[in-house]
């Protein structure tokens, strides 16, 4: 073993170079190497400075990643909508009329006046009850003797009180 770095050693200097330049060599060629890897990760993205993830729409991510790459921005796209926007968010809407627990407006069809009222059942359960008593009371002929007489009885809603009173006509529904 010995002999074979004496030999090592004899043939390095027997080539007529010392033993730093062998050093320095070495050492060029291990810098070299990392140079290399590095510009293999760089040449990757190019030679753009910034990278961007944006969400792929046909026929305009194309066209943004030109713009981008003339200021050395680098884009990658990603899917807009994923398997998980369609397994996770799967909440089920509900319907205007199905909704409670809410606060509307029925506005008369003949003046500025509306009636703001909140409901904690069903709305559309609410809008026919509306309706009902409304045309209860001003389905008959009115006189000024009824509208008296029913202006002095008490209804479930303002709604009612104002259709009664005015003779105007409103419609819940809208």
């Amino acid at each position: 073993m010995l002999n074979n770095n004496n030999k090592n050693n004899n043939n390095n200097n027997n080539n007529g170079y010392p033993p730093w330049t062998i050093d320095r060599v070495k050492q060029d060629i291990v810098e070299k190497s990392l140079k290399d890897e590095a510009n293999k990760v760089k040449n990757i993205r190019g030679n753009l400075k910034y990278m961007v993830v944006v969400p792929y729409v046909k026929g305009l991510s194309e066209a943004f990643a030109r713009i981008l790459k003339s200021h050395d921005i680098a884009t990658a796209n990603r899917p807009h909508r994923t398997l998980r926007y369609f397994v996770v968010y799967l909440k089920v809407k509900v319907k205007d009329e199905e909704k409670t627990e809410l606060i509307y407006r029925v506005p008369c069809k003949n003046c500025s006046s509306s009636y703001v009222g909140e409901t904690g059942r069903k709305f559309v359960m609410r809008v026919k009850e509306h309706k009902k008593e409304v045309d209860y009371f001003t389905a008959g002929t009115q006189t000024r003797a009824s509208r008296a007489r029913e202006s002095s009885v008490t209804h479930k809603s303002a709604i009612t009180d104002h259709a009664v009173e005015e003779n105007h006509v409103i419609d819940p529904s809208q």
